[in-house]
């Protein structure tokens, strides 16, 4: 099974230059084969083929361990703008906000949630997001190559596109004064693409209260 990745690489003033990677998913990143590519996208990790169901990840949703709830009943409060379009289902649980947006091409649902550490890191969260939808997982360089900086609430965190055969994710994670932040659309792909730029201005909306400032 190949796994297709696009990255957007840039040199000096030269007009951006899009190459496609092949890569077998038993090789190792030695073994890339470059082929040049036209298109100008934007960087993402995603599959031309469905994985199988037993190749699925096993753990797909994120525990709810000791303490979760507490740190979430005890975390920040935050404000944002709602995108037009989108519904506000208000918090419950360890979801800061719980949006939902439906359109002409399906549905997708926005989640902010907060952790006490990093939860296992960047790559095994993506990891288990890749899981929800149908992606084999990937490597740490291949994390790293679609990785993106991105600025919430006045605080650098990263941004993340996953591309699924059916579904797919847009995520900003940010870690705030020894805790993460996630920030999920998860939903049908073609709401998910059409609502990648209302997902941007969410985030820029985002305010958490920090009482360190």
């Amino acid at each position: 099974m190949y796994a297709l990745i696009l990255l957007l690489l840039l040199s000096g003033c030269k007009d951006p230059v899009v190459v496609s990677y092949l890569i077998p998913k038993s090789s190792s990143p030695t073994n890339l084969q470059a082929m040049p590519d036209e298109r100008t996208e934007k960087p993402v990790f995603s599959q031309e083929s469905k994985l199988p169901t037993d190749k699925l990840t096993a753990k797909t949703e994120m525990p709810l361990l000791p303490g979760m709830q507490e740190s979430a009943d005890a975390g920040p409060d935050i404000v944002f703008s709602l995108p037009e379009g989108w519904t506000d289902a208000g918090s419950s649980g360890i979801r800061k906000a719980n949006l939902r947006v439906n359109d002409a091409n399906g549905s997708a649902e926005v989640t902010a949630l907060s952790f006490p550490g990093d939860v296992g890191g960047n790559l095994a969260n993506v990891n288990r997001w890749c899981g929800q939808i149908e992606l084999n997982t990937m490597s740490q360089d291949q994390l790293e190559s679609i990785s993106e900086p991105i600025t919430i609430s006045h605080h650098g965190g990263t941004y993340l596109r996953l591309q699924g055969p059916q579904k797919s994710i847009l995520v900003g994670i940010l870690p705030f004064h020894g805790s993460t932040w996630f920030f999920k659309m998860l939903g049908d792909t073609a709401t998910v693409q059409a609502n990648e730029l209302a997902m941007e201005n969410f985030l820029q909306s985002v305010n958490i209260h920090d009482s360190h400032h």
